[in-house]
């Protein structure tokens, strides 16, 4: 091949924190509806904490994906098991390069990194959904529809009189809550909020707390507005619901797509309410090959072992039984882990095992259902 050829060819380069921020000409080019103010915050206080993928032709970058971790919190039996967990963010190709299947080499390599750091998961907010789907992400979270009433109430505290250390109030506040509510969550703690309120503040919003007769915090939302549009983008109330200042409108919208990428890791963190499951599950994954395959698992409320059969294909070679009790493939897996799915959706059965006793099996398994990730970048 000739030298030409060669230099023109697509390659893949992995960027890592400070390094991250070369990507920014790009990222003014494919997310051209970004503020200004909101580019700068993002390449100013989050790209140098990223992992990026960039696909490049010659020095030219032409399409990028950034792995943004966060600590996720996940209730693990009685108590919490904290992971970092990476976030896709900022995934894009360049107008005039896409359809050439760069995004696919981009979205295989990161999900490869990903299952080789161990990570039971990763997650993403979808521009498309049907772009994620070939590669088994599935919804895992609804993110409520929460509106301001009209006579807001004079117990808020409006973003421009909050206090530093009133943030750490918050992180208290919230922390104990999403605790007490949720099964899986961004840690909350002074630093995250410190950085919420950049964030909020490059998108024309802030964090707006209300608080009790007693002088605690009782509740707080924040919120963008963006061509003259406002949004809440999270809301948390414990006190009086009539002097909330946002209420439910009682709909939802799908925000929260994920990938399990490592089977071992994520299958580990489950638990049972009150006794042993031993199951006998075979997984397909058509990209990550090292998740597929028959896992053995043993789940009780303390612990939780999943162990991959070793040699099918040699076992079935020399006419060996290979059973197994029910079957279901990764983005089915994650949508029934997560509690998004039930378990009659996403399990098939094996005919050499009995359906209704094996779906009692999995239903005693205790699912992290209440999902709260409202994460923008």
């Amino acid at each position: 091949m000739a030298d030409k050829e060669m230099a023109e060819l697509p390659y893949i380069e992995e960027l890592d924190g400070e390094e991250c921020k070369k990507l920014r000409t790009l990222w003014e080019e494919v997310f051209w509806e970004d503020s200004e103010k909101f580019t700068d915050y993002y390449f100013q206080e989050k790209a140098a904490r990223n992992h990026a993928f960039v696909l490049k032709i010659k020095e030219e970058h032409v399409s990028m994906l950034y792995l943004s971790p966060y600590p996720v919190l996940m209730r693990v039996g009685n108590g919490f098991a904290e992971w970092e967990i990476n976030y896709v963010v900022g995934v894009a190709t360049r107008e005039k390069c896409r359809h050439r299947g760069y995004m696919d080499m981009l979205l295989r390599k990161a999900l490869a990194f990903l299952r080789e750091k161990g990570q039971p998961f990763t997650f993403l907010m979808p521009a498309d959904p049907e772009i994620y789907r070939p590669y088994q992400f599935s919804y895992i979270y609804d993110k409520k529809i929460y509106l301001v009433k009209e006579n807001a109430g004079k117990n808020i505290v409006l973003p421009e009189q909050t206090k530093p250390y009133d943030l750490y109030s918050l992180a208290e506040y919230a922390s104990s809550y999403l605790m007490k509510n949720y099964d899986v969550f961004i840690r909350r703690d002074g630093a995250y909020y410190y950085g919420m309120e950049k964030e909020l503040k490059a998108q024309n919003g802030g964090i707006s707390l209300l608080w009790g007769e007693d002088g605690a915090i009782e509740g707080y939302f924040l919120y963008t507005e963006e061509e003259g549009k406002g949004e809440i983008q999270e809301a948390v109330f414990s006190g009086n619901k009539e002097a909330c200042p946002v209420y439910d409108s009682g709909k939802k919208q799908p925000v929260i797509m994920a990938r399990i990428t490592d089977v071992g890791s994520m299958l580990s963190l489950l638990r049972t309410e009150n006794e042993e499951i031993v199951l006998s599950v075979k997984i397909g994954d058509a990209i990550l090959p090292e998740n597929s395959g028959i896992w053995n698992c043993r789940i009780t409320p303390e612990q939780a072992y999943a162990d991959k059969e070793k040699d099918i294909p040699l076992k079935e070679e020399e006419g060996g039984k290979i059973f197994f009790e029910c079957r279901t493939d990764i983005a089915r897996l994650a949508g029934w882990v997560f509690g998004y799915r039930k378990a009659e959706e996403c399990f098939d059965f094996s005919e050499c095992a009995d359906s209704g006793r094996v779906l009692d099996k999995i239903k005693k398994i205790k699912q992290l259902s209440r999902v709260f990730i409202n994460e923008i970048v």
